[in-house]
Parts: C-alpha cells; sequence; structure tokens
C-alpha cells in the first residue's frame, strides 16, 4: 500500500499539471509520469519518466531516474549516464545513473528531486 505521504506528494503534482501516477511493485514506490517534459536537445519533446522511491522515502532517498528507453539526444547520440538498459514495471528504460548528493528527508520531497532530474537532464545535452 502507497503511504498516504506519498499519495499527498503526487496529488500535489498532479494538481501542479503533472501527469502521474504512484505504483507500489518490484520492493519499490514507483512513481511514473506521463508526458514528461524535457529541455531541448533530445530527439523527442517529452517521456515517460520513472522514479522509485526506496520503501524507506523519505528517510531513504531517491537514487537515479528512468525514461523511456528511446530517449536520445537530438544528434542520435546517447546521454551522458544513460547507457543502460534496465526492465521495470513490465517494460524496458533508459536508466540515466545520476545520484544526488544532498537530500534532507525533512524538507526534499518529489518537488525537489524533479528540481534534480530537470538539472540533470539539461546538463546531458
Amino acid at each position: 500500500m502507497i503511504p498516504e505521504s506519498i499519495v499527498g506528494e503526487v496529488d500535489a503534482l498532479r494538481r501542479a499539471s503533472y501527469e502521474v501516477e504512484a505504483i507500489e511493485a518490484e520492493g519499490w514506490f514507483n512513481v511514473v509520469f506521463s508526458k514528461y517534459r524535457l529541455p531541448p536537445g533530445y530527439n523527442k519533446p517529452d517521456t515517460t519518466l520513472l522514479i522509485k522511491l526506496p520503501l524507506s522515502y523519505r528517510n531513504g532517498k531517491p537514487d537515479m531516474f528512468w525514461t523511456e528507453e528511446d530517449l536520445r539526444l537530438q544528434s542520435g547520440a546517447i546521454p551522458r549516464s544513460a547507457d543502460s538498459i534496465e526492465s521495470a514495471l513490465g517494460k524496458q528504460w533508459r536508466r540515466f545513473s545520476w545520484h544526488p548528493q544532498n537530500w534532507n528527508p525533512a524538507t526534499d520531497d518529489l518537488t525537489t528531486y524533479l528540481e534534480f532530474v530537470n538539472q540533470r537532464l539539461a546538463q546531458a545535452v
């Protein structure tokens, strides 16, 4: 069962116009964003984004994120630190192996983690 704290964060993201759902599966709380907007420089304007939250979330921080397998740079190159393909939730995903250095469970949440994701996606271009 998804904890109320995660349900509340997902609901807040929906109110901020994200298409997002939380799925408990494979030992994670999986947060899946549909049509997640990408910065310029990629081969498409949006992707499906997967964030895996550990069962200990918020004390345990999110680490890495996943996109649709076919995501590449406009040049056709694979983004930096995104050369692994992994299975999750019955499909293949491109793993972005980037790890946040700072995480404060008292103040950080899915919104602050999305800021990290956005910064990293912009840096990969």
